[in-house]
C-alpha cells in the first residue's frame, strides 16, 4: 500500500466524463461545495472522504484533493 497511485478528484472526474455538477449531486453535497474539495479550497469530512473513495472505486489514501496529480 505504501506505492499506491494517488489520484486527483478533478483527475478521477474527467477519466468517468462526469461533471462536477453530476458528482455533487451523486454525493449530496452543493456544486460549489464539490469545487471547493476540487481545488483543495476547503476540507472534506471523512464520512465524505469516504464516499468519495467508494464513488470513484479507490482507496481512501489514494484521494488528492487537487487539480494536479
Amino acid at each position: 500500500m505504501v506505492n499506491e497511485k494517488k489520484y486527483s478528484i478533478f483527475e478521477l472526474r474527467m477519466a468517468r466524463s462526469l461533471t462536477q455538477k453530476q458528482v455533487a449531486d451523486d454525493l449530496g453535497v452543493s456544486l460549489n461545495t464539490y469545487r471547493h474539495w476540487e481545488k483543495n479550497i476547503s476540507d472534506v469530512g471523512i464520512s465524505k472522504a469516504c464516499a468519495l473513495a467508494k464513488y470513484y472505486d479507490v482507496g481512501i489514501g489514494q484521494l488528492l484533493f487537487c487539480t494536479k496529480t
